[in-house]
Parts: structure tokens; C-alpha cells; sequence
């Protein structure tokens, strides 16, 4: 994070924008709470309706196999559905062959189809021919149903089509019923819970942080305040767009985890220049509101100034993320960006607000005075910290080597990186697709719930040959030969074929990729051999094609960031060595971060501690993300230290002196801030949705080493190393300049 300087700012400063805006609202205290107020309320009215338009995560690549897939299986197999189900029906007392059970069927079968958008019920007791819907025990049965409507609309079908079959299950059967948009649903109530839960933990370790960074009560709880409003705007906001936009079930996690983090990390040091500026002008009553007024200005304008810069650096990497064609990246990038307008909204505006209207009142319940962080003004070099900074420059090449060897080491898991998607099945035992998951895993092939599609066509999508149709048919024949295949069928119209595969591995699975591929390879040979044209599509292609998208548009977006990142370093200290240095620590952060996540989650490290099953592969979405996120705060602790740096090289041409002044100024926001955002992150590893885990680790390592490795330890080593270059072109150079 950005912080503060701690000197008195000049005076001209105290007259910029930052400081007549907080001026402004310090004077309108009142109304502008008010206001507050009013949008709070809106947003929380606004907030269920959030919930019940969410939709399914969506990895969708556009002109790829699996969206061709399914344009032509809207237009020509209408019947087939845009989407197929599996309700299942079990018993302990009774077989498929008892009337009982046949009458329970039947039931369901006859309430299912009077749903408008379900457009077929292949019930138990039809016979298909292709695959067994009754298990070889006779205690289960399972009915194959389509639904038809966009990705959007499958979410409010599949909600619809749960109520229905609530109380279906009776006369001794078992109803339940799976597949991606009721998994869906489920999943948007685990997440919810799960998000509930690790925020019951992460809070009130941050208050006890908070607290103890700013030695008060009520001190440590303005921040928490101030970024659980941003946050329900920022839900409001969502609300409101989601009328003309799609978010899936993933944004209001997300969007808590990161906006948690980041809100508490601004309101910190916003509420800690106010009580400087307080204490350096002696007020100590609220009937002093001139100088409450003062305090509350120079709070905006240089820490308001600083985290507004800190927004903005965030919100610029994860703009870099718009490269990678795939809804489900940009909408996490999108609600990230605006989650973090939010809460810098709430903290430019209610945060001074509430700080005026408290004045000094904001030093009650403070801590005894020896647990009170030390006033920056009582620094004289001979801290802890300064003390550390000198011993770090005594042994640079120790620390340097030892720092950048570790970085390395955590960095090789990454070498064997896997992506794929867990739908998080293992979450929802205890959820309304819970049993027929279980049911369709024991006595039914895994992929039941969400077939392979495949559709053949003629040259531009049109009608085959009679020859391109045997082929097609050589190729369904083929397929069944694969011991990753259950079952295959396929139907024809209007002159293309659909070809539907039920894979005998779990749809999430890497083996399922893999026959994905298997059947394209497959299909490719045909296809040059003159053969039809092949769109494999369904839940598992999506998630290889998204997979293939994301790591050809990883490196562009590496680029970008770290293009930017060099920039903007460059402009704000004038130096060409600074930025280079930075770029390269923040690269090995971010490697090191992903590769201890690689190692943990994919190879199952720690798997029985954080309480997970390894499924060899990371979330396909979470390496391209952690490193936007991760990229912009870490530049947010360079400019604060950096900063602080240069303006004692500036002033004194004394680089030795200048890194001391600058780790002993900062050490204590950056720790206090890393530790916040470590608390909220960590939190997320008591999920029970694997992915939730993943994001929280990855995100809390990564702070850890960039707030502790890299600013306490690898940036003084290589600050000294080179001494007065580190500030070449645009430094000034004398004194003890090595």
C-alpha cells in the first residue's frame, strides 16, 4: 500500500485538490453522512436481487469448437437442449422394477415436462440404446432431461426446476437433480457461506491488527466501518448492473476478499495522518473545528492522494486482463476494478466525514502508552528498523543472494503448472445436488451430468456428405473403444450429425481434457482426410478451450503489466535502475507465489493441513488474476518505500542514509498493512470450494513475500549494492552517495 510521509507537507500542498476536498466535507460533515447513509440503505435493498442473477462462470471462447458447438446445436438439434440434466431416483427399500418407484418416475417425469423450458425427458423405462439409465443393482434410475435458454436463463431454470422437485422425494425414492446450472446454484450458496465464514475469521484479526498499528479502539474500528460501506456500494453498484450485464457466481467473493484487503489498508492510513495532524496541532477538543477541519484536509489530500494512486495502479493491471478473450476473466477483472472505486469512494467521503464528526474523539479506548506506536516525529535513526536496514547494507550480498535463491526455489513448481477447472462437486454433498452427484458417481458413468457434444458438418458449417457422415459414424465407433468413454449416441439433422459422449471420468477431471482433446485429434484426421468438419463442444471443451486462450494471451499480458510497471516507476523517480529492479522482484514474487500454490494444490503439499483433495491442476483463471492483483499492490509498497527514499537522496545525496530513513518510516504501515491483507486472504483457506482456497493462499503468500522479503530485506541489499545509480538519470549525486 501507498502510505504517508510523515513529514509536515508543504504549504502549497496543503492547498491542493485532496486538501479543499477534504476541507469540503469536513464543513458538510453531516450531509455527507447522511448521504452515505442513504446510499448504504439502497445498496443493501438492491443486494438480493444480486444473488438471484447470478449465473454460471463462464469460460466460453468466442469462434472456438466449443461455442461453434453450441450455436449449431441451438440452430439444428433444438430438441436436444442447450444445456441436458440428470435427475436421479434412489432407494434403499425398493427396485426400479417396483410399482412404487415406477409411479415416483413418472411423477417426476409428468411435472418436468409441463416446465416450458424443459424441451425433452428421457425417462428410466425408455429404451434409447445407447446408455443404461437404470444401475446394474436396480436401486437407481436416472432421467436425462434438456433445457433450453442461454447461460443466463439456465441459472433461473435450474433455481425453478430445484423448487419443483423439493419434495419429490417420498414413497422411499430418493429425487435429486445435477448438472452445470444446478451445480451452479448450489455453488453461489456454498461460496456465500463459505465467504460468510472466512470474513467471521479475517475481521477480527485485522481489528486486533488494526488496533494495535494505530493504538486505539475505536481507531482500529473506523477502517472496518469504512470499507464494509465501500463494500456495499460497491454490491449496490453490482445489483444495478446486473440488470444489463452478467456476473457469475464468483464476483461477490471475489470481490470481498480483494475489496476487504485493500478498503482497511486505505482507511489505515487515511485515520492515521488525521490523528498526526491532530496531535502535531495540539487539538484536543471537537469545538476546535478549524483545526479538525485542517486535520481533515491534509488526511485527504496526502494519504487520500496516495491511496487514490494506489486504486489506480491496481485498476490499471487488471485492466491489462481485457487482453484474454474470456468472460469469466474479464468480469472478475471488471467487478475488482470497480469493487476498488467503491471502497476509495467511501474513503474519500465517508471516511473524512465520520473522522470530522469524531474529532479527537477518535483517540478514545486507546491502548496503554507503551503499546502505542511510536510518533513518526520521535525518529532519529536508532529504531529496530533502522537498525535492521544497516545490518541488511552491512551483509548486501548475503541478503541478496539468499533472498532472490528462495524466490527461485519457490518458483521451479511452476514448471509443471496444469490448468483445469473444479467445479466443486466436493463441496456440495450436503446441498440439493449433492445425492444425485453421489448416485451418478457409484452406479453411473461421472459424466452423465454433462456430456461431450459433438457436432459434424460440411464445408462452412453446412449440410455432409453422404461419405463425411459414414466417417462420422467410423469416428462414434472409434470412440467407444476409449476406456475414458461410457457411452456414445448420436442423432442427424438437417444434414449434421451430433455425436454425444458420456465420459466414465468425472467431467473436472484432467483425463476428461484429455479425451477432449483425444476426440479432436481424432476428428482432425478425418477432417484432412476430406472428412466432416468437427465442433467438439460441452462443459469440458469450454474448459479446455478457455485453458488454450489463457496461456497464448499470458504472455501479452505479462507484457503489458510489466511494460506499464517499468513507466510508470520510471516517471515517478526518474530512474531507469528502480524500475528494472522492481519489475524483476515483483516477477519473482508473483512466480514464487503461484509456484508454492502449484506445489500445494496441484502436487498436495499440505493437503490434509488446509483440508483438501489434490485434483492436479490449479483453477484455470487464478495464475493470470493473482498476477494482475498482485503486480498492482505490489507496486503500491515501491512507491511508498521507494518514495520515501528518494526524497531523502533528493535532499541529502546520501544514499545510505536515505534507504535507512525510508525502511524505518515505512516498515512499521507496510508490516501492519501486509498483515491486515495477509489475516483477510488467509481466511478464505477455511472455504470449503477449492478455489476459494487456492485465491486466498496464492494471495496471502504473495503478500507475504513482497511486504517481508522483498521491501524488508531484498530492496535494501540491492539499494546498496548500487549504490548512487539506483537514481540515474535523474538524481542528484554527493555526500555518501555508495
Amino acid at each position: 500500500m501507498i502510505g504517508t510521509v510523515e513529514h509536515p507537507a508543504p504549504a502549497t500542498a496543503r492547498r491542493s485538490p485532496g486538501v479543499v476536498w477534504g476541507e469540503f466535507v469536513a464543513r458538510h460533515r453531516y450531509p455527507v453522512l447522511s448521504l452515505g447513509l442513504l446510499f448504504v440503505v439502497v445498496s443493501a435493498v438492491l443486494y438480493p436481487t444480486l444473488q438471484a442473477r447470478l449465473v454460471g462462470v463462464d469460460f466460453s471462447v468466442p469462434d472456438r469448437d466449443s461455442s461453434i458447438s453450441d450455436q449449431v446445436i441451438a440452430k439444428h438439434f433444438a430438441a436436444f437442449g442447450t444445456e441436458q440434466l440428470a435427475v436421479t431416483f434412489s432407494s434403499d427399500d425398493h427396485l426400479v422394477s417396483d410399482q412404487r418407484f415406477r409411479d415416483r418416475v413418472e411423477s417426476v417425469g409428468q411435472e418436468l415436462r409441463s416446465h416450458r423450458d424443459v424441451v425433452t425427458v428421457v425417462d428410466p423405462y425408455q429404451t434409447q440404446g445407447f446408455a443404461p439409465q437404470i444401475s446394474q443393482d436396480r436401486t437407481a434410475a436416472v432421467a436425462l432431461v434438456g433445457i433450453s435458454g442461454d447461460a443466463s436463463d439456465r441459472i433461473g431454470v435450474a433455481e425453478r426446476l430445484q423448487s419443483s422437485l423439493s419434495g419429490a422425494s417420498r414413497d422411499g425414492v430418493t429425487v435429486a437433480m445435477t448438472g452445470y446450472s444446478p451445480m451452479t446454484v448450489d455453488l453461489t450458496r456454498v461460496e456465500s457461506d463459505d465467504a460468510t465464514r472466512a470474513e467471521s475469521v479475517g475481521i477480527p484479526i485485522a481489528l486486533i491488527v488494526l488496533v494495535l498499528a494505530l493504538g486505539g479502539i475505536v481507531a482500529g474500528a473506523i477502517p472496518l466501518v469504512s470499507t464494509g460501506i465501500g463494500l456495499v456500494f460497491a454490491f449496490g453498484v453490482i445489483a444495478a448492473l446486473a440488470h444489463v450485464m452478467s456476473f457469475d457466481v464468483l464476483v461477490t467473493t471475489v470481490a470481498s476478499m480483494i475489496g476487504l484487503g485493500l478498503g482497511i489498508d486505505y482507511s489505515l492510513f487515511v485515520v492515521s495522518r488525521f490523528r498526526e495532524e491532530l496531535a502535531r496541532r495540539g487539538v484536543t477538543s471537537r469545538s476546535d473545528r478549524e483545526g479538525v477541519t485542517h486535520a481533515t484536509g491534509v488526511a485527504v489530500g496526502t494519504a487520500g492522494h496516495t491511496i487514490a494512486i494506489s486504486g489506480l495502479i491496481v485498476m490499471i493491471a487488471l485492466a491489462s486482463l481485457t487482453i484474454v478473450d474470456v468472460p469469466a476473466i474479464r468480469t472478475i477483472s471488471f467487478v475488482v476494478a470497480l469493487t476498488i472505486v467503491c471502497v476509495l469512494v467511501a474513503a474519500w467521503t465517508v471516511l473524512p466525514a465520520a473522522l470530522a464528526a469524531l474529532g479527537p474523539a477518535v483517540n478514545r479506548l486507546g491502548l496503554p502508552e507503551r503499546c502505542r506506536p511510536t510518533d513518526s516525529r520521535a525518529y532519529a535513526g536508532h529504531s529496530r528498523w533502522a537498525r535492521w536496514a544497516r545490518h541488511v547494507m552491512r551483509h548486501p550480498w548475503t541478503y541478496a543472494v539468499a533472498g532472490v535463491l528462495l524466490l527461485v526455489l519457490c518458483i521451479i513448481p511452476l514448471g509443471s503448472i496444469r490448468y483445469g477447472v473444479d467445479i466443486g462437486t466436493a463441496a456440495l454433498r450436503d446441498q440439493p445436488t449433492g445425492p444425485a452427484n453421489t448416485v451418478l458417481a457409484e452406479k453411473f458413468a461421472p459424466g452423465t451430468s454433462s456430456p461431450v457434444t459433438t457436432v459434424f458438418t460440411g464445408p462452412d458449417r453446412g449440410p455432409m456428405s453422404d461419405r463425411q457422415a459414414e466417417q462420422a459414424v467410423e469416428l462414434e465407433y472409434a470412440l467407444r473403444t476409449d476406456p475414458r468413454v461410457a457411452f456414445t449416441y448420436s442423432q442427424s439433422s438437417d444434414g449434421r450429425s451430433l455425436m454425444v459422449v458420456i465420459p466414465s471420468v468425472p467431467i473436472d477431471s484432467s483425463r476428461a481434457n484429455e479425451l477432449v482433446q483425444s476426440i479432436r485429434d481424432r476428428a482432425d484426421a478425418i477432417t484432412a482426410d476430406g472428412g466432416p468438419r468437427a465442433y467438439v463442444g460441452g462443459t469440458t471443451a469450454l474448459v479446455v478451450d478457455a485453458s488454450s486462450e489463457i496461456s497464448g494471451k499470458l504472455p501479452w499480458v505479462v507484457a503489458a503489466v510489466l511494460g506499464f510497471s517499468f513507466l510508470y516507476l520510471a516517471i515517478v523517480f526518474r530512474s531507469i535502475v528502480i524500475p528494472v529492479k522492481a519489475v524483476l522482484m515483483n516477477l519473482l514474487v508473483t512466480g514464487a507465489a503461484m509456484g508454492l500454490t502449484v506445489a500445494v494444490f496441484q502436487w498436495g503439499w499440505l493437503s490434509s493441513a488446509l483440508g483438501f483433495t489434490s485434483v492436479g491442476f490449479v483453477q484455470i483463471y487464478l495464475p493470470i488474476t493473482v498476477f494482475a492483483v498482485v503486480f498492482g499492490l505490489s507496486m503500491d509498497y515501491e512507491v511508498f518505500l521507494i518514495g520515501r527514499m528518494r526524497e531523502v537522496f533528493t535532499r541529502t545525496g546520501d544514499n545510505l542514509e536515505s534507504v535507512v530513513d525510508g525502511i524505518e518510516h515505512t516498515a512499521r504501515p507496510i508490516t501492519a498493512a501486509a498483515a491486515i491483507m495477509i489475516a483477510v486472504f488467509a481466511s478464505f483457506l477455511t472455504a470449503n470450494v477449492l478455489e476459494l482456497k487456492q485465491f486466498g493462499f496464492a494471495l496471502s503468500v504473495a503478500v507475504l513475500f513482497d511486504a517481508i522479503l522483498v521491501r524488508m530485506i531484498l530492496v535494501p541489499a540491492m539499494m546498496r549494492l548500487f549504490g548512487a545509480r539506483n537514481w540515474w538519470p535523474g538524481s542528484r549525486t554527493g555526500g555518501n552517495a555508495s
